[in-house]
């Protein structure tokens, strides 16, 4: 079941996002910026289609006469008003010439940020339409760079959202999401219910999508999670478009999950629920249902749904939509067998395809003419300024080929002393497998010198044997997950409880936001500081041991937490060798620092007398890295 869909939802005084919304995966990810929003009502901005929305008050000719004004903003505000009406009205040349006369003034004029970001979406939002994705691209992460200047958080999380739907349209999913995880990190500082709202429905849609690419379950669930949110919030603001909504999103994730007749009830709830006069999202739905109902092989149910959208297009004269419509309910037919009805269809979708295809032919041709006139009126200024132009270019060429040249040598430097790291770290950590590797076989001597359970001995070397292939494997990877570290430490912890008369009680654990098959850490950097409990702060005390190690997330770093009931730092650091914890301490410095170098973080590490029982508390915190973050051995 193929469908494509576009949602229109006018948000207070900044932008209205389309979104695209089907199972399978549309075809065409609707992408919609309209910056100036204050000229429709919140009724006409939910009733009509995007082709269909009411005309702005002012006309062509009344924003012109803006032009006359003394303050160039309003000058360049005016020609960004024209602008939009010429992208919707599929005029993008005309659009592109008013959108980069704004341009220049802005330019000169230096104005705020926010019509920065206002120009930069209308752009983006023209080269969709255009089918131009790089450029759109492009001035997404302009709109995204002024939006968090103006430290309007709503307006960074929806450029966030349009940069990963654009990585989506070229098949970068991985990209995409760490996009969408931005705006989800900001959704917390969003008070406006409306405007939460739509972010959230944003984000369920952008989940959808990244699961339809990578069949991660996670994601999928994620979107139903975010889809259930907007369906509580709904109910509690009464608010029925989003609570249509919401039934809408989850319809998809149960489609995805195979279940077609709670996918029928879902559709069945979000008509309910929608205002017969919201011709966009009723349409949408009905084509869903009528699509679904074909898999079903109920093709009387799904001719009917197609005929309620026909009814609906041709309310409002949308020969696109008609066509559309023509052309399920001859899929409709042609899966009912009735092939004589699926051509009548098809030919009658033909014809207004073919219609659309010569008044878009007509406009083109009208078109260019208002082009020609406008740029004629300036060609004169073009002709003084173009000797002037020349010069500069020449200038700026020169500057260019001495910035590449210079980029060249820093890329190369850079390679080098990456390289050289890469060294390092990896000789770092082999400086600290033998230490590590040496406590563990005294732990084995003392069970073999004690303990006359062979089955106990076997047990405890094939531990062993795992600790010593996992630190050697280590000598050779950059990062390892947190599953697998703590794997690691349940292990050496096992071993090491033999050697302790009154016992070794430990955890090992992880908060629930930490996603530990997800999130990686550098091998062998957390055992040096377990290696100096053991060693140094358990050792030989008259009473139980414990030790607790916990992953948790603080402040966007991976805060991992190392707890013993020792002796404390300075009975450690008075009865044991100095000399071996400072160079312990030294060789993590220097794999901390290494590790900042090379990915721009602030790692660091404290350690501490425990202030609520004996022992000592050492606290390292690490940036947080995932599997699209880091370039895995």
């Amino acid at each position: 079941m193929k469908m494509k869909s576009r949602v229109c939802f006018l948000l207070s005084l900044f932008c209205l996002i389309g979104l695209a919304w089907a199972h399978p995966k549309a075809s065409e990810h609707s992408f919609v910026y309209k910056a100036d929003v204050d000229e429709y009502t919140n009724e006409d901005a939910n009733h009509f289609p995007e082709d269909q929305t009411p005309k702005p008050s002012k006309t062509d000719k009344a924003i012109e006469a803006l032009l006359t004004s003394a303050n160039p903003t309003d000058n360049a505000n005016a020609y960004a008003r024209l602008g939009r009406t010429m992208s919707d009205k599929n005029k993008f040349d005309s659009a592109e010439f008013y959108f980069s006369k704004a341009e220049k003034i802005y330019q000169a004029q230096k104005p705020h940020d926010s019509l920065w970001m206002n120009l930069y979406g209308d752009w983006a939002h023209l080269y969709y339409l255009k089918a131009d994705f790089g450029k759109a691209q492009e001035y997404s992460l302009k709109m995204l760079n002024a939006a968090e200047l103006s430290s309007d958080f709503f307006k960074v999380a929806i450029a966030n959202t349009m940069v990963s739907q654009l990585l989506n349209e070229i098949q970068q999913a991985t990209k995409a999401i760490l996009y969408t995880r931005k705006a989800v990190e900001l959704l917390p500082k969003i008070t406006n219910p409306s405007l939460k709202n739509y972010l959230i429905y944003t984000l369920a849609s952008r989940y959808l999508w990244h699961y339809q690419d990578t069949k991660i379950m996670a994601s999928l669930d994620t979107s139903e999670l975010f889809s259930q949110q907007l369906l509580t919030l709904a109910k509690q603001q009464n608010d029925p478009m989003n609570i249509s909504r919401a039934y809408h999103s989850l319809q998809s994730i149960s489609f995805e999950k195979g279940d077609l007749a709670k996918t029928l009830l879902l559709l069945d709830s979000a008509i309910k629920y929608t205002d017969t006069k919201n011709y966009y999202d009723l349409r949408l739905i009905y084509y869903d249902k009528a699509s679904l109902l074909v898999q079903m092989h109920r093709f009387d149910a799904a001719q009917a749904c197609a005929d309620s959208m026909l009814f609906m297009d041709k309310l409002v004269e949308n020969k696109a939509n008609m066509a559309d419509a023509y052309a399920l309910m001859s899929n409709i037919a042609k899966e009912n067998g009735d092939y004589k009805k699926a051509l009548e269809f098809k030919e009658l979708e033909k014809n207004l395809n073919d219609s659309l295809t010569n008044i878009s032919r007509s406009a083109s041709v009208a078109e260019l003419e208002e082009k020609y006139n406008q740029a004629k009126n300036e060609k004169t200024i073009v002709d003084l300024a173009k000797q002037k132009q020349l010069y500069f270019a020449l200038a700026i060429a020169a500057l260019l080929v001495a910035v590449i040249i210079a980029l060249f040598l820093r890329q190369q430097s850079l390679k080098n002393k990456k390289e050289i790291l890469e060294a390092e770290q990896r000789l770092n950590r082999a400086r600290m497998n033998p230490h590590f590797l040496f406590n563990a076989l005294t732990s084995l001597q003392k069970i073999a010198l004690t303990e006359s359970d062979k089955n106990k001995l076997v047990s405890n070397l094939a531990k062993f044997s795992h600790i010593m292939r996992a630190t050697l494997e280590s000598t050779y990877r950059e990062y390892i997950t947190i599953e697998h570290e703590m794997e690691f430490l349940h292990d050496y912890f096992t071993v090491q409880q033999n050697r302790f008369t009154n016992g070794l009680r430990y955890e090992v654990f992880a908060a629930d936001e930490v996603e530990v098959n997800e999130l990686f850490i550098p091998p062998m950097l957390i055992q040096p500081f377990v290696e100096n409990s053991m060693e140094h702060g358990l050792n030989n005390i008259d009473y139980e041991a414990t030790i607790q190690v916990g992953f948790t997330i603080q402040k966007d770093e991976l805060l991992i937490t190392i707890q013993d009931n020792g002796k404390g730092l300075q009975a450690a650091n008075t009865k044991t060798n100095p000399s071996h914890i400072s160079r312990a301490n030294q060789i993590i410095q220097e794999r901390i620092y290494l590790l900042n170098l090379k990915q721009h973080s602030k790692a660091r590490y404290l350690v501490e007398e425990n202030t609520e029982q004996k022992g000592v508390v050492v606290k390292l915190y690490l940036p947080l890295l995932y599997k699209e973050q880091i370039k895995l051995d």
